[in-house]
């Protein structure tokens, strides 16, 4: 990459120093969890100043949000490229709006959140349920993502109503958090590849968040 002007020069390198942190970060709670590692653990493992880190980053917390949102965004690529597909072709009006919303739930099924979840926790140092901190930053790493979901999903069908967009991304997102919670609970120490008869168990978890988006609690 070439970088033009000292403008463009600087840019580049807090972009390399930003992806050295949060990899610093993620290589860090891979290893020792949300709480064994400092601010200057991270500086020293990416080759940065500890002021750098705070030019970047608030804190420790912050950082974990960064690398979670890292993670989820991984499976977020494939999670794009299955809503394309789902919405290549949708027929007019208030049908191709509810099969637009029916391609962003099922896009869910052809992504492998499990292995997300499971890196997430163990990035988090595999917290109890009742961990306030350790929800609080899964679920705002998972938010940023959901942005990218909701513009990419505005630009395949423009015709969907906003509000139901909303609705749906607002429910998917918190069924989401709510099952994963409910996984990780009954597979506390999962490795981070992720077994069969795990994956079976978030299948039928997620087959009933589905179920229920679609149907609501009377279905």
């Amino acid at each position: 990459m070439i970088c033009s002007t000292p403008s463009d020069r600087r840019s580049h390198l807090r972009g390399q120093r930003h992806a050295a942190i949060v990899e610093a970060a993620r290589a860090l709670a891979t290893e020792h969890g949300a709480d064994g590692f400092t601010v200057e653990g991270v500086a020293t493992v990416a080759g940065v100043s500890r002021r750098t880190v705070f030019n970047h980053f608030s804190g420790i917390d912050q950082l974990l949000v960064a690398v979670c949102e890292q993670i989820f965004t991984e499976v977020t690529v494939e999670l794009l490229e299955s809503l394309d597909r789902g919405t290549a072709s949708l027929p007019q009006g208030a049908a191709g709006s509810r099969a637009a919303l029916d391609a962003l739930c099922e896009s869910t099924r052809s992504v492998d959140l499990p292995a997300a979840i499971a890196t997430v926790h163990r990035v988090l140092g595999r917290p109890d349920p009742a961990d306030e901190r350790a929800d609080t930053i899964a679920r705002t790493a998972l938010e940023h993502v959901v942005g990218r979901l909701r513009e990419r999903l505005v630009a395949r069908a423009p015709g969907v109503d906003a509000l139901d967009l909303e609705l749906t991304l607002t429910l998917l997102t918190s069924g989401l958090a709510a099952i994963g919670q409910r996984w990780v609970e009954d597979h506390h120490d999962l490795p981070t590849d992720v077994p069969t008869s795990a994956r079976t168990d978030w299948d039928h978890l997620l087959d009933r968040l589905l179920h229920r988006l679609r149907t609501g609690y009377a279905g």
